[in-house]
């Protein structure tokens, strides 16, 4: 932290908030070794940079994003970094920190660092002012507010209104489900870019799923992403929602590599992957209720009488988003091949090497239901 900053206090780093970070930092991993082997320039956002730093010498998402970088800096010519903060002394906190790193060589130099003292809203419109909407380079954007005001699906809109852009987005479900009914209408208008809130918030039973639901039938049918990973936080003092985690993409590996990263971390933290089972009674860890019987049935019940490749098959699961089991690729392929032992579908192996692997343009044989 800066030492001439005495009145400048940061703040500890919650667990709910470090779980957030490994997702990210995972993510990031793959998403830079991907895109950066393929595209000239990649660009990555952070929408809300803070200062940087935690006590204790924790670090933010701006340093994670630039570390991991920095490692993988021989899959990309050259990295954008973005950070956004419209708070003074956090953005000037954000710069002594980085440009300690700078100074010790610990980032690339093929990392070109820029900053700016702005609302998001505010930057992403200039933004696109400057290049065109729907032109930007391959960007990911990590976009974690501490409310809900500075975050307007118009946005948002823009953002995924490219080819080959990602968010990873915090929705403060919490906050919006306790003041939506005390705040200025407004707000919220922007915050879904539709008013179907008010038909929202009357289901009482389940306002917290109605809420999420709505946006993300936002980013669907308005914004018209393809995919939609979502992970639900709680605190770790009890049970209770803080806010929702939302990946969105057009990308299906970035779709299956997010989720495949969501289930492995939460086999040691008790968080939740939001199912379309998911009853928001307790606080279940994600596909503890895994059974292998389950995910044969449904694959026999939705690809009755048809020949599809793996890779089909992990393509049209996502189909509708809203229908999405809470599976991963490896439940599908696991339940797969005990359907083949048990005689039930018949696998023409193409790509696989092995005769009990199973991939990409294999051809699965299901019987009619």
């Amino acid at each position: 932290m800066n030492k001439n900053n005495t009145d400048f206090i940061i703040w500890k780093l919650k667990e709910h908030s470090r779980i957030k970070h490994i997702l990210l930092e995972k993510y990031l991993k793959a998403w830079i070794t991907i895109l950066g082997k393929y595209n000239n320039e990649i660009c990555y956002f952070d929408g809300f940079a803070g200062p940087g730093e935690y006590t204790g010498g924790v670090i933010g998402s701006p340093i994670i994003a630039l570390r991991i970088a920095s490692k993988l800096d021989t899959y990309f010519n050259k990295m954008i970094c973005i950070f956004i903060e419209k708070d003074k002394k956090h953005l000037a906190n954000l710069k002594n920190h980085i440009n300690r790193i700078e100074q010790d060589g610990d980032i690339s130099a093929k990392i070109e660092i820029s900053f700016a003292e702005s609302k998001f809203e505010d930057e992403i419109n200039e933004i696109f002012n400057t290049v065109g909407e729907g032109n930007l380079i391959p960007s990911f954007f990590f976009i974690d507010p501490f409310g809900y005001n500075d975050t307007p699906f118009n946005t948002i809109k823009k953002i995924m209104n490219n080819d080959k852009t990602e968010i990873f987005f915090t929705f403060m479900v919490r906050d919006v489900n306790r003041f939506i009914e005390a705040r200025n209408e407004e707000i919220f208008n922007k915050l879904f870019g539709t008013d179907d809130w008010k038909k929202a918030i009357k289901n009482s039973n389940n306002r917290e799923q109605s809420l999420i639901n709505l946006y993300l039938r936002q980013l669907h049918e308005s914004a018209k992403i393809k995919y939609s990973t979502v992970f639900k936080v709680c605190a770790t003092e009890k049970c209770q929602t803080l806010y929702y985690l939302i990946h969105a993409t057009n990308n299906l590996k970035g779709h299956i590599i997010m989720k495949d990263i969501m289930y492995n971390l939460n086999e040691s933290h008790n968080f939740a992957y939001l199912g379309p089972e998911d009853e928001f009674n307790n606080c279940p860890k994600l596909f503890s209720v895994y059974d292998t019987k389950e995910v044969k049935n449904y694959l026999l019940n939705k690809f009755s009488n048809k020949k599809l490749s793996f890779e089909s098959i992990i393509e049209n699961v996502c189909i509708p988003w809203d229908e999405e089991p809470p599976y991963i690729e490896k439940n599908y392929r696991d339940a797969l091949k005990k359907l083949e032992q048990e005689k039930i579908i018949q696998i023409e192996r193409i790509t696989s090497k092995t005769p009990r692997g199973l991939s990409g343009k294999d051809f699965i044989i299901f019987p009619q239901s």
